[in-house]
């Protein structure tokens, strides 16, 4: 007896509503993995290449006061606002890059309210330690030691919120960061006026700029491991 063509096409062809075997399943779930974690890191070797330029230049700019003397010097006037403008464009620029890599993605309260106390807690950490700073002018810190005091004060915060990042998100890169930042803000005072910030500027950005092509590699390998499951 010979079958008809609709029931031929109905044994070639494959039940699409049949459930995948346990290792196709597992083999999809990975892929997705990876296709998310992509996506969420895909900004991380921009954003750490924005602050690796900007330790480079700011605190670069801020050496440049008193670091070449006699045979240049860079204006407090000008160095300041360099230091500030490279601050501010790197931030917004990342907070920008941050919320294009959440765009498409579900998400849960309580992600969001891990995200939100986060981020709040920048703002938060670095009005406290500005006005902390403040407040030890009023009772008499000199100038000299303020200008150990702020650098390494805001370096030190950075750090410890990296590292705190690294454990909520358990991203091993970013707990790294956070010991190398807390380690040089401790180190710095040690290389003196105005060497510290050479120093930071060297050991801050240089790290930052490492880790910018240390992601973008492990991004790479992401995205090929993930195009290779495809294939398979």
């Amino acid at each position: 007896m010979t079958k008809s063509k609709s029931e031929s096409d109905a044994a070639a062809s494959p039940d699409s509503d049949a459930p995948l075997d346990p290792a196709a399943m597992y083999a999809l779930l990975q892929n997705q993995q990876r296709s998310v974690e992509t996506q969420m890191g895909a900004f991380v070797p921009y954003i750490t290449l924005a602050w690796g330029l900007t330790w480079l230049i700011g605190f670069g700019s801020l050496w440049l006061i008193d670091g070449l003397q006699p045979a240049f010097s860079l204006p407090l006037g000008v160095a300041v606002p360099i230091f500030i403008a490279t601050v501010v464009v790197s931030g917004g620029f990342s907070a920008w890059l941050g919320i294009r890599s959440g765009r498409g993605m579900r998400g849960n309260s309580a992600s969001a309210f891990t995200g939100t106390v986060y981020g709040v807690t920048w703002s938060i950490g670095a009005t406290a330690l500005a006005v902390f700073g403040g407040a030890l002018r009023y009772q008499g810190m000199s100038a000299e030691l303020a200008n150990f005091y702020y650098p390494s004060a805001y370096v030190l915060f950075a750090g410890i919120m990296y590292i705190i990042a690294g454990a909520i998100w358990h991203a091993v890169p970013s707990v790294v960061a956070g010991c190398w930042l807390v380690l040089i803000a401790v180190i710095a005072p040690f290389f003196g006026y105005p060497g510290h910030y050479l120093f930071l500027a060297l050991a801050g950005g240089i790290a930052f700029l490492a880790l910018s092509a240390l992601v973008a590699v492990q991004l790479r390998r992401a995205r090929e491991a993930a195009n290779g499951g495809h294939r398979g």
